[in-house]
């Protein structure tokens, strides 16, 4: 049984004050996307579910639901989500992984799923540089967690790669550009889950190769979606 830790670090700069019904929306249907796909693959897989929302407003970064068990993963509201300040990434970054790392600790059959989406640039990070931001990706990749770095008003690619995460996607912020961004979030997150699951039923694979397959499919699904 392999558990993934589906986190979405999502940007609540002021900029995303404008797109804020598209975002709360997109968001719950991508856990509702999560939930589907923990019914089909039971048997293989276990889903635990988190939202960390990031600014540096009057309302601090913080979890707005983390490691819920997808099938009680409730939807996040206005209430929660209130977009202001600037766009503290590296912080909310780096305290993410560190705080996942420390969760799933030395077990191999665990992983990350990590969705970043932002409209905005780097700007106010306090605690954590590029450089050791850099380093936490690089390490989690080599144990199979995947990446994906969804970005608007930014070249997303670029700052994909600045990253060193291998998949991104750009979007329109706008209310239509928001709606089109999720709905291919919630594709690549079922391709996702679904290379994993094949690569979990594969009894014959050796606990090196399993783990190859896994970085493969975490490479490859910009390819794939």
């Amino acid at each position: 049984m392999t558990t993934i830790y589906d986190l979405i670090i999502l940007d609540e700069s002021g900029s995303m004050s404008t797109l804020t019904a598209q975002t709360i929306s997109g968001c719950n249907e991508t856990m509702q996307t999560i939930q589907a796909a923990q019914e089909q693959n039971s048997d293989v897989q276990k889903h635990l579910v988190s939202v960390y929302a990031f600014q540096s407003g009057e309302v601090p970064s913080r979890y707005l639901i983390k490691n819920v068990p997808a099938e009680a993963a409730f939807g996040i509201t206005r209430k929660d989500y209130k977009p202001n300040g600037c766009t503290p990434l590296y912080d909310a970054i780096g305290s993410c992984i560190a705080d996942l790392k420390a969760t799933i600790g030395d077990d191999k059959d665990s992983i990350g799923s990590i969705t970043i989406i932002t409209d905005g640039m780097e700007n106010s990070s306090r605690r954590y540089s590029l450089g050791q931001v850099l380093r936490m990706i690089d390490a989690q990749k080599e144990l199979g967690w995947e990446f994906h770095f969804i970005g608007a008003n930014i070249d997303a690619k670029a700052v994909s790669q600045g990253l060193h995460i291998d998949n991104s996607l750009q979007f329109d912020a706008t209310p239509d550009g928001m709606e089109e961004m999720w709905e291919h979030e919630k594709g690549m997150k079922l391709y996702y889950m679904q290379a994993m699951s094949m690569i979990d039923r594969d009894c014959s694979l050796s606990d090196e190769e399993r783990l190859e397959r896994r970085k493969e499919a975490a490479r490859n699904i910009n390819k794939k979606a």
